[in-house]
């Protein structure tokens, strides 16, 4: 016979006592807690796909709300954007997962450093790969099933689809992350994870990608021959020999990877002795080209490996002129020399070595300096309708953009910011119009800029990336996390799934989608001014609603204002939708798209705020 306890109310005590001890050594470093915890929306996914995970953080006496900082691990290793819970302690967090197999998601919470953009000092511990630390607030694990996904084979037609890819972000170069204007949805990552690497390529040939160009371009300014170059040189040619063996791995695994365009530098900085390129195009044609492990990952152009060349300069051709670079103010004083320097040395430099390669020069601001005339390619123009190379009377190159910046950066007037995918669709139109044979996207991932001081003699020319709306990257970005300039999170999939409809649409014979693109709502005085662009179907019209209700019917143009007399302050919702249309593109910003079997209505909707 089991005895009834003496002193019931001690034992209660000693029963908290006991309860609240553990509770405690639950919290502890390397423990789970039930101050954190995780829930997945599903337990199977596809391999590249991306789960949602919903965080419910609680405060502890250590490590309060206003200064915690989520970040996600796989398999025991960093992956995933890092986040930051709100008030209520509750975070979403989208990680993709590139691996077929079962993959454990846990979930560490850590002190930030609240004056930071990033909130870190040091970063470099938390890029992807790093193992999961024993210190911090851990979260329950959750278990996903990821599963292999088939594929469509690469296009056969024409036109083929190049997206430009950095390389050169490196583990010893983790500051490259200290401007970044968005955080990717991998999380801060270097080029040597073979993880970040297969899911940039899923994700690359979700979009419609033929061939990736890998830059190599700002690596042997000044230099007279390949063999002087730098450390630095040599950590962009690894990165972009593990890509290549991550590319071969899934090629063996039967997947059509995207085929590989490596663009080398003459000019851009101090120009390049036409020796130095000649010796570099010999090096990676016998280095990587022969290499048997890289066979069949080469894209041909006219019957060779095609290479492009950045030179903005327009050292590579006698009919260039070093006035036409010179009309771009960063050109000019990233080129360093003078103009009779540059000149003297293209008088003096022997020709280009096509034996091995099809080359093209590629340039930048075309629409300033003319390049294009001289048969260049550009890697991006400041221009609403970027410029087309000709060769032989066909239509050879443009250069479609997620936004663009002109020959005084991304503050002048002159610039086209992403107008939340307007600028993207209207610069498409350019290749709807030419169809040449190979059109770039710029761009996949740059992900970095100036920070207080920028180019030109008053160093307020700012290039690259400049906040999320002045930048040019495609690569999936945090909707949340916070950026260098002060930005609220960046874009989800939203451009990634954009360009894939565009690609899509331009690959239809006769197209059957109409793809809408909104620009944000501008509200003056006592009106509200809305755009729109569509490429596909032309629709009949465009009806406006605000809040769910008709404002406007009947619309034929592209915009239209509507008075925001009588709107109460705060938050509205404005919709367009294209009348008698529909389409198969969801443009998520939450997940990456498939082309739906049934046509949906084209509506997009926005918020705006009346003060």
């Amino acid at each position: 016979m089991k005895k009834e306890p003496q002193h019931p109310e001690r034992l209660r005590r000693f029963r908290c006592y006991a309860g609240t001890l553990l509770l405690s050594l639950l919290c502890c470093a390397g423990c789970t807690s039930s101050a954190l915890k995780i829930h997945a929306d599903r337990s199977a996914v596809e391999m590249g796909r991306s789960v949602t995970l919903t965080v419910q953080a609680v405060s502890t006496p250590d490590l309060p709300l206003s200064q915690m900082m989520l970040m996600p691990y796989v398999n025991g290793q960093r992956w995933g954007a890092h986040e930051f819970p709100d008030s209520l302690g509750r975070a979403t967090l989208l990680i993709p997962l590139p691996n077929v197999g079962e993959a454990t998601l846990e979930v560490v919470a850590i002190a930030r450093d609240t004056t930071l953009w990033c909130g870190l000092k040091d970063y470099t511990p938390y890029l992807t790969g790093k193992p999961m630390p024993s210190s911090g607030l851990h979260s329950n694990p959750v278990k996903i099933q990821v599963n292999r996904r088939e594929f469509p084979a690469r296009s056969t037609g024409r036109t083929a689809f190049v997206s430009q890819w950095e390389p050169w972000f490196a583990a010893n170069k983790a500051g490259a992350w200290s401007t970044a204007q968005a955080i990717p949805l991998v999380g801060f990552y270097d080029f040597t994870n073979p993880d970040v690497l297969r899911q940039h390529l899923l994700w690359l040939m979700d979009s419609g990608a033929d061939a990736v160009l890998f830059d190599w371009s700002n690596h042997i300014w000044g230099l007279s021959h390949w063999d002087e170059r730098g450390d630095g040189v040599n950590q962009i040619v690894h990165n972009t020999e593990i890509a290549l063996e991550v590319m071969a791995d899934m090629r063996d695994e039967g997947l059509p990877v995207p085929q590989a365009i490596i663009m080398p530098g003459l000019s851009n900085g101090p120009p390049a002795k036409m020796e130095a390129l000649n010796e570099q195009l010999q090096w990676i044609y016998h280095y990587m080209v022969r290499n048997p492990r890289f066979q069949g990952l080469w894209y041909l152009y006219d019957g060779k490996p095609l290479n492009i060349i950045l030179d903005t300069g327009a050292m590579g051709v006698k009919e260039g002129t070093t006035e036409s670079a010179f009309r771009v103010p960063f050109f000019k004083q990233t080129l360093s020399w003078s103009a009779a320097q540059i000149d003297a040395l293209r008088r003096s430099n022997p020709p280009v070595d096509t034996s091995h390669f099809t080359l093209r020069w590629v340039s930048s601001q075309n629409q300033v300096t003319g390049h294009d005339s001289l048969g260049y390619w550009s890697w991006m123009d400041g221009s609403l309708h970027p410029t087309v190379t000709y060769r032989d009377s066909v239509a050879e190159c443009t250069t479609v953009h997620m936004a663009c910046f002109a020959e005084n950066g991304w503050l002048a007037p002159e610039a086209w910011g992403r107008r939340d995918g307007w600028t993207l669709v209207e610069s498409f139109k350019v290749a709807l119009a030419h169809r040449p044979r190979v059109v770039m996207v710029h761009q996949f991932n740059e992900f970095t800029g100036q920070g207080a001081s920028a180019y030109g003699p008053n160093r307020d020319i700012f290039v690259d990336c400049y906040s999320v709306d002045r930048s040019d990257d495609y690569e999936p970005a945090s909707l949340t996390a916070p950026g260098f300039r002060g930005d609220r999170g960046g874009w989800g999939f939203y451009y990634l799934n954009l360009t894939r409809a565009l690609v899509g649409v331009y690959r239809e014979e006769q197209p059957t989608s109409t793809v809408m693109a909104v620009a944000p709502v501008t509200a003056t005085g006592d009106s509200l001014t809305v755009e729109w662009t569509t490429v596909g179907v032309t629709p009949q019209g465009f009806t406006v609603e605000i809040d769910g209700q008709n404002v406007a019917e009947g619309v034929t143009g592209v915009s239209c204002r509507i008075p925001s007399t009588g709107l109460s302050a705060g938050h509205h919702t404005l919709t367009v939708k294209a009348e008698g249309a529909t389409t198969r593109y969801a443009l998520s910003s939450t997940q990456t798209d498939e082309p739906l079997q049934e046509p949906i209505p084209v509506a997009v909707s926005k918020s705006f705020l009346i003060p």
